[in-house]
């Protein structure tokens, strides 16, 4: 059963990410999954939808400040330049700066995207702003640094823990991602009054059933992809 979860976890990673050993962090003997930049948006983005699932009880379902958003916005482009600048020669990247500009990356996406589910999940979803406090940012940043701290350290004893916790982050995003976009439907959203309830459980499920095709699909394009090239 172990050695099957393994292969499953690998070829998980594997789907997602080209898993470059040099872009690859490697805590102690253990590889993680992905590379440094993959392992930072996918990790930012469930980190930061579980703090704002914590902090925001009342259901707030507006859009942050003006700043946060643009904040966000040069997150989540930072991540891109600096690959992009990297592929055409322009200067060398390494995997401290992958895994930083991965990390705020997916933290600026997640700021994006929950209030977008706040507002088509709840029923009664507060207009009140996400991040409207600037200490609740300050927490998320807080997260973030104790991370790519850990993520540069690189401490072995944690090799094991930021190995599922790759995958995990892996699967989060794609649900949450396809949870998003089944309480886009009418008939699934603004129907719960708090969080935990009997609303979430179908779309929940045809989230999950999604993410594996997805992840299916993708691991199917990666080896043809390989095979060809």
């Amino acid at each position: 059963m172990i050695t099957f979860l393994l292969n499953l976890f690998d070829k998980i990673g594997f789907s997602v990410c080209h898993q470059i050993p040099e872009r690859t962090i490697t805590f102690g003997e253990t590889d993680m999954p992905v590379c440094a930049r993959c392992m930072g948006i996918y990790i930012g983005f469930m980190f930061s939808i579980i703090l704002m699932l914590i902090i925001y009880r009342k259901k707030e379902s507006g859009f942050p400040p003006i700043y946060v958003i643009i904040l966000s916005i040069v997150f989540i482009i930072s991540a891109g330049i600096d690959g992009l600048l990297s592929y055409m020669k322009v200067y060398e990247t390494n995997n401290i700066i992958r895994i930083i500009t991965g990390y705020v990356s997916g933290l600026g996406i997640s700021v994006i995207c929950y209030p977008v589910f706040a507002f088509q999940y709840y029923k009664d979803s507060e207009d009140e702003k996400v991040l409207g406090s600037a200490w609740h940012f300050i927490i998320l940043m807080f997260v973030a640094s104790i991370f790519i701290l850990t993520g540069i350290l690189k401490p072995a004893f944690l090799g094991n823990f930021y190995y599922f916790l790759n995958i995990s982050a892996i699967i989060f995003t794609f649900i949450f991602s396809n949870l998003l976009l089944v309480l886009l439907i009418p008939y699934f959203s603004k129907k719960s009054k708090r969080f935990f309830s009997r609303y979430l459980a179908i779309p929940v499920a045809i989230a999950i059933i999604l993410t594996f095709l997805e992840l299916y699909l993708l691991w199917i394009l990666h080896m043809f992809l390989i095979k060809r090239f």
